[in-house]
């Protein structure tokens, strides 16, 4: 019963309502924030800054336990992940949070490069991985799986009648996908944000270090698709942001989700 209730609760963040944490209304007026309006194409990437900031922003209770990092030009910043993990240690808390790690990549230039397929299949393998924001041309999925060489999504697209999250023991169902779909690996949009999960510092460091083991194995002949480096950002040159404190993003992060949503940017 009791994991019944809080599931209620978590799915209330999404509901369709200009009051849910996470609604698609909230994400617009963020959207907005970064100079996108309703209707416009948000592209992987700048989806992820806009989850981190309704993150930050939702200041609820239950979720003082995790944060969300975004890598910076397909780099992890060690660093700075276990010191958003540790953020409320330093306030007093005694437990370091839980992180979402999610990666902005690009699989290929105008298609998908088909060298991909495999390293794809290992991390979405992985316990760590939760899934990659992604899509088709001009169609948005949410890839959680794989059979043989064909992904297996979820449509955010497909229509549900209205729920109203905001009564008692609300219907579940629509919520949740009997039957997802599956796509050719060969027609997935080459931009995408891979996503990780990890509980703890100590799940953090483990994840690392076995993603690093796959990336340098997948990277023997090419550049690897993302990469995590010792230290913080800072420490390799990048300018810290400063904050407009009348803007919800800096102007280093609106200069780069301008340039994220161009989807133009091609790995050597």
């Amino acid at each position: 019963m009791r994991n019944e209730i809080y599931h209620r609760k978590i799915v209330s963040w999404f509901g369709d309502s200009p009051l849910a944490l996470f609604g698609l209304h909230r994400l617009i007026e963020y959207g907005k924030k970064s100079g996108k309006k309703a209707g416009d194409w948000y592209g992987p990437a700048v989806v992820a800054h806009i989850l981190r900031k309704a993150v930050e922003e939702a200041r609820h209770p239950d979720l003082r336990g995790i944060t969300i990092y975004v890598a910076q030009d397909c780099t992890v910043y060690s660093s700075d992940v276990i010191d958003k993990q540790c953020a409320s240690i330093a306030s007093g808390n005694t437990d370091d949070k839980a992180v979402i790690i999610l990666v902005p990549v690009r699989l290929g230039g105008e298609r998908t490069n088909t060298d991909y397929l495999e390293f794809i299949k290992g991390i979405l393998s992985l316990e760590y991985c939760v899934g990659i924001i992604g899509g088709k041309p001009k169609q948005s999925y949410y890839f959680a799986g794989f059979q043989d060489d064909s992904l297996i999504y979820m449509d955010p697209h497909y229509c549900q009648s209205f729920v109203d999250v905001s009564i008692k023991d609300f219907p579940l169902e629509t919520f949740h996908c009997p039957s997802p779909k599956k796509m050719s690996f060969r027609k997935m949009d080459p931009s995408c944000t891979i996503g990780f999960y990890c509980r703890n510092v100590q799940d953090f460091k483990r994840a690392s270090e076995e993603i690093t083991k796959m990336l340098k194995i997948s990277s023997k002949e090419k550049y690897p698709l993302f990469t995590f480096v010792n230290g913080h950002s800072r420490d390799y040159d990048f300018t810290s942001p400063t904050t407009n404190k009348e803007d919800i993003f800096s102007e280093d992060e609106n200069k780069r989700l301008k340039r994220f949503s161009t989807e133009e940017f091609v790995l050597l």
